[in-house]
């Protein structure tokens, strides 16, 4: 029995070595395994730091970028005011690219980081300024106009600073039944967005306190929200980021955050005096076929196109329209060890919106076929452009009084860019005078661009404008 209980005692301890060695595999095995998945976990969570770092690297670059190029668009059309756009984007604008492109590649350099910086096009408009803190808030040829009129007509906005010094007191209650649809005595700005609401700016002095004061109003809205200004003015910025004498003005938020085209009306202009500056994608030029701007404002102030003056084409000369660069698009390209990108961005400092997508009629010129004695006949060769890139009709109205009397269309276009004749007449309607509007739409959105002509077959240039 004891060699039984030996060879017993030797089996049970065998077994039990067995036993502790594969609980030691086991345990290395889970160890590696634990091992694995905890390295497995460390490598995703490295790469998504990298990733998450490479990314705000990059925003941070392209950021670094649009503050560039809109400042060497600011200072473009300041500096350069009353030269040519041509001028503006090839003597001004590009070398102040070039300028931060240089100074981009050598910082970034020091980083590892390899990047490329070039223009990719601009987009023309107009630079409105009057600088004269003298005057009151009306349009050059006041003596045929009153101190409510229209400063834009159907444009693209950015930009849009003014400096008001009330010259009426008013009270607060007052105040806030001119700006809910009653009547008052304030100087007042709205801007109305095509496709969205319209806001309205009064700047006043409180006759209760003397106080300063900027009220914002949503038409048919009947709240009314304010901010005090500093002194016996207000510098106010409707666009980009909405200030009263430089602090942040949360009234003023809404006022231009609708995307799309503005109109930009004063009421009572005459009630302060001040300065103002904005720019607009409506183009102006030293040809007929290039002032749209002053064609639309001058024809809704005064009437008919050019038969009145809103603004001088004169540096100096306040208030005055120059052309000016609108937006600008750069290709850009980033490398560094962690990421890689190629973009294209497009620039639009201060803009009210984000973005820059309705059509435009970018020229036009008449021939005027008609007889004095007979028909009334013209065509127009017109051009037009969409950043959207999905151009769809083109429309040409001859208006006689407020009645249209002939249309024509083309609605075979596409794209960014296009281009064509239309013509219009009316029987026995030589001698009179007639607006010819084309608009222009891309299914989403349209723009008109008004002329006035006399059907004389241009042989007299009397109220014909343009020839």
């Amino acid at each position: 029995m004891a060699d039984v209980t030996a060879r017993s005692g030797r089996r049970d301890s065998a077994r039990g070595q067995l036993l502790l060695l594969g609980g030691i595999v086991l345990a290395m095995i889970f160890i590696g395994i634990a091992l694995v998945l905890n390295g497995s976990i460390f490598a995703e969570n490295l790469a998504t730091r990298q990733s998450g770092g490479a990314s705000a690297d990059i925003q941070e670059f392209r950021s670094t970028v649009a503050d560039g190029v809109g400042d060497a668009i600011g200072s473009t059309n300041q500096d350069g005011a009353g030269e040519s756009f041509d001028t503006l984007r090839d003597s001004r604008y590009q070398p102040r690219v070039e300028t931060l492109a240089d100074q981009l590649a050598n910082r970034r350099s020091l980083d590892g980081e390899a990047i490329q910086l070039t223009t990719d096009g601009s987009r023309p408009g107009t630079q409105v300024v009057d600088a004269d803190a003298s005057t009151d808030f009306t349009p050059r040829d006041a003596t045929t106009t009153t101190g409510d009129w229209t400063m834009v007509a159907s444009a693209h906005v950015r930009a849009f600073e003014l400096t008001a010094d009330p010259t009426a007191s008013d009270s607060t209650s007052e105040v806030t039944t001119q700006l809910t649809g009653g009547t008052g005595d304030a100087f007042e700005v709205t801007l109305t967005a095509a496709t969205g609401t319209a806001h309205e700016v009064a700047v006043y002095e409180d006759s209760d306190d003397s106080t300063v004061r900027v009220a914002v109003s949503e038409v048919g809205s009947g709240a009314v929200r304010e901010c005090d200004a500093e002194g016996g003015a207000a510098t106010v910025s409707l666009t980009g980021r909405p200030t009263v004498d430089g602090a942040y003005c949360d009234a003023l938020g809404p006022v231009a955050e609708t995307s799309g085209t503005y109109e930009v009306n004063v009421t009572n202009g005459d009630l302060a005096l001040g300065t103002y500056r904005l720019v607009v994608d409506r183009l102006d030029g030293p040809s007929a076929s290039e002032e749209s701007l002053d064609e639309q404002v001058d024809h809704v102030n005064y009437g008919a196109a050019c038969s009145g003056t809103t603004y001088a084409d004169t540096v100096g000369d306040d208030p005055y329209s120059v052309p000016a660069i609108y937006a600008g698009t750069v290709d850009l390209r980033y490398r560094s060890h962690q990421a890689t990108t190629d973009a294209t961005v497009q620039v639009m400092p201060e803009q009210a919106g984000d973005s820059l997508d309705t059509p435009l009629v970018a020229s036009l010129d008449v021939t005027d076929n008609s007889a004095t004695d007979g028909d009334a006949s013209f065509t127009v060769d017109w051009t037009v452009e969409d950043p959207n890139g999905d151009l769809s009709k083109v429309t040409l109205e001859l208006v006689d009084g407020g009645t249209v009397v002939d249309t024509a269309e083309d609605t075979s276009i596409g794209g960014e860019s296009a281009g064509g004749l239309l013509s219009v007449s009316e029987t026995d309607g030589g001698g009179n005078t007639y607006d010819l509007a084309v608009t222009v739409t891309d299914g989403m959105a349209e723009r008109t661009r008004t002329v006035t002509h006399d059907a004389d077959g241009d042989t007299d240039t009397s109220g014909a404008c343009p020839l």
